[in-house]
């Protein structure tokens, strides 16, 4: 999505370049943009940068890319004092400078505030696929908090669903030691989400280690998951949450529901009390099912 598209939530445009949106979203580049060649040493770090890992790697072939054809991109910035803060193009700052290079092309924004700067930056980072996805959750966390925004009005702006925000906010509830582990032992998401049923972080931190040292799937690691659950409800564990019935996914949810209503309609039918408890969560449904077996006595004449 067009940056400033998205902070005038106007309309849609798929044009990702900044030079061409001034002209889209109705301002004259001229009055509030220029192209210069600025000092390397004169640009300071966006303070706003959501991004906080760069492989040296991508850097290397990046800064080979600019000696062999040119920067093809200019950095954008913006002059505070006698200084120019980049907005966007921190890698390509980080390529030029380990080349040595005195001088860089850029587009320096004239008049722009703190929070344009902040957004322009969220979302070039956004724009990248090689983001890691705590990054990018902290990106999200970061445009809800900033501007008041719903995630309703947030999945609009980028054109997401409102569900594909929830999810990715929610390894956000891990802690600074999980999600450093996280990183280290490089952890996708789908593990990363699998352990947040467990409370203790201990105890995810010694699934992390699992995941790595044994190249646990997925469903390896959520089977793991329940394992320790049920471990610890075995135990009585304070602080263990387990779930009797857990309902997994299901491809026709009706289908099944009505199934477990039929048979307790039988059952009760039959004599026995029974009730039904269902408790939703983000990621599923816990249904308790409580049977009292009543002692039934039979009276026939003859």
């Amino acid at each position: 999505m067009a940056m400033f598209d998205f902070l005038n939530a106007s309309k849609k445009n798929k044009d990702n370049n900044y030079l061409s949106n001034f002209e889209d979203t109705g301002y004259n580049g001229k009055e509030i943009t220029r192209y210069e060649e600025i000092s390397v040493d004169s640009i300071v770090p966006n303070p706003y940068q959501p991004r906080h890992t760069f492989e040296d790697e991508t850097i290397k072939e990046l800064a080979q890319s600019i000696k062999q054809v040119g920067l093809i991109q200019p950095l954008v910035v913006r002059k505070i004092g006698n200084r120019y803060e980049l907005i966007a193009g921190e890698r390509r700052l980080r390529a030029v400078r380990s080349l040595g290079m005195k001088k860089v092309a850029c587009v320096v924004q004239v008049g722009t505030i703190d929070e344009t700067s902040a957004m322009m930056a969220l979302i070039e980072n956004l724009q990248r696929e090689n983001l890691h996805f705590l990054e990018e959750a902290q990106c999200y966390a970061s445009l809800l908090s900033n501007y008041s925004l719903t995630q309703e009005e947030l999945a609009y702006r980028l054109g997401k669903s409102q569900s594909f925000i929830a999810n990715k906010l929610r390894v956000l509830k891990l802690s600074s030691a999980v999600k450093k582990a996280i990183i280290k032992y490089k952890i996708s998401e789908r593990h990363a989400r699998s352990i947040l049923k467990l409370r203790d972080e201990q105890q995810q931190l010694l699934v992390i280690k699992m995941i790595s040292e044994k190249n646990m799937s997925v469903k390896e690691t959520e089977s793991q998951v329940n394992k320790i659950l049920n471990d610890m409800y075995d135990k009585k564990t304070n602080g263990a949450k387990p779930r009797p019935v857990i309902l997994r996914r299901v491809k026709d949810y009706k289908a099944f529901m009505n199934s477990i209503n039929y048979a307790i309609d039988i059952m009760k039918q039959s004599g026995f009390g029974v009730d039904m408890v269902k408790n939703e969560h983000d990621d599923g449904i816990d249904i308790e099912i409580h049977i009292k077996n009543n002692k039934i006595v039979s009276h026939e004449t003859f």
